[in-house]
């Protein structure tokens, strides 16, 4: 076994080693060390439905890359909710599924026998060197955690959903329209796992993560947006932080138009992703003229579906207030997550 995922285990089993009684699950075709979890009281009544519940396990080494589930009781192996909470990358946390938004829905999931997991990730700062993508990589070293320890989890690793709003949205969308992202040369060997999943779920979500070339030149194109009026809206600070950089000169550069195309979610989407569930009725259609109507408009969904159909991806659609379209079928996110990790 490889040093670095020894220390990753024993973070893991040192993380797991205090507080509550601990219950051990032995791994039934896994070679390497047992994974121990350490279940605990739900934050939320689960109304008589049989689960376990562990908090904040570590999937890497940074404060924030912890994650929580819900394990329905189940003999068999079971499909698999991974929410990624919302707030520009800035803010938010795991645990706004417990609210009244969620809760509910988190119970009817468990109580179909789909297990449940909200993740956090590491936040974007005003000085960030990094960008979006040590977000969205963190999320997708959690998909590929899960998928690692999908024995200890009692998970179907091939039956795994993702649902999120606003920030976490785009960042579901953004792991469905990308060719599997596994390393298998990689020496850790969570980062071998997979990170295609069976359908994804979006809730006033961006389309687009290339602010300049998607959100101004198809989202907002019949509104004559221009970057100085989003950078009026979002601070200059704020937006090139979005990509490491700090000035316009750093941001004007091929490498940073390179980083904003692995990030543009329309341009990645290809006929064999997963289908996409998406909704944005908030707002209004109008111009938009704040930093929620920039980030949550409903021309968002639009550009989503338009570029989806044309790359020939399934999804259910609705966007507009009041409606402009809406997807004939009606499904619901909750429905059509139980249908595809059915299907």
């Amino acid at each position: 076994m490889n040093t670095r995922l020894i220390i990753s285990l024993l973070v893991v089993l040192t993380f797991l080693s205090c507080g509550k009684e601990e219950i051990v699950i032995t791994p039934t075709d896994n070679p390497d060390p047992i994974v121990e979890l350490q279940f605990t009281d739900p934050p939320i009544d689960l109304q008589g439905t049989e689960a376990l519940y562990a908090s904040d396990v570590p999937y890497d080494v940074y404060d924030h890359t912890k994650f929580d589930v819900f394990l329905p009781s189940s003999s068999t192996a079971t499909g698999l909710v991974i929410f990624i909470h919302g707030g520009g990358f800035t803010g938010g946390d795991k645990a706004f599924i417990y609210t009244d938004n969620f809760k509910e829905e988190v119970i009817e999931f468990l109580g179909s026998g789909i297990a449940v997991a909200t993740i956090n990730y590491r936040l974007l700062s005003p000085e960030d060197t990094e960008g979006v993508l040590k977000s969205l990589n963190d999320s997708k070293r959690a998909l590929q955690y899960i998928r690692y320890i999908h024995n200890e989890l009692n998970i179907d690793k091939e039956r795994i959903v993702l649902f999120g709003g606003s920030a976490g949205a785009s960042t579901a969308l953004w792991l469905a329209a990308n060719d599997d992202l596994r390393d298998v040369n990689s020496l850790d060997a969570v980062l071998q796992e997979s990170t295609r999943v069976k359908g994804v779920a979006l809730n006033a979500t961006q389309s687009s993560l290339d602010i300049e070339r998607r959100w101004l030149g198809d989202v907002f194109d019949e509104f004559g947006s221009s970057l100085d009026d989003l950078i009026a809206e979002f601070g200059e600070e704020r937006l090139y932080s979005f990509y490491g950089v700090s000035t316009r000169e750093e941001y004007e550069t091929p490498e940073i138009e390179a980083y904003r195309e692995q990030v543009d979610m329309l341009s990645l989407l290809s006929s064999d992703d997963p289908e996409i569930w998406v909704t944005n009725t908030g707002g209004h259609n109008n111009e938009p003229t704040t930093t929620s109507s920039f980030n949550h408009h409903p021309f968002h969904a639009r550009a989503i579906k338009e570029f989806a159909d044309a790359a020939g991806v399934a999804n259910v659609t609705t966007y507009g207030n009041p409606i402009l379209f809406s997807d004939p079928s009606n499904e619901g996110f909750v429905d059509f997550l139980k249908r595809k990790i059915n299907e």
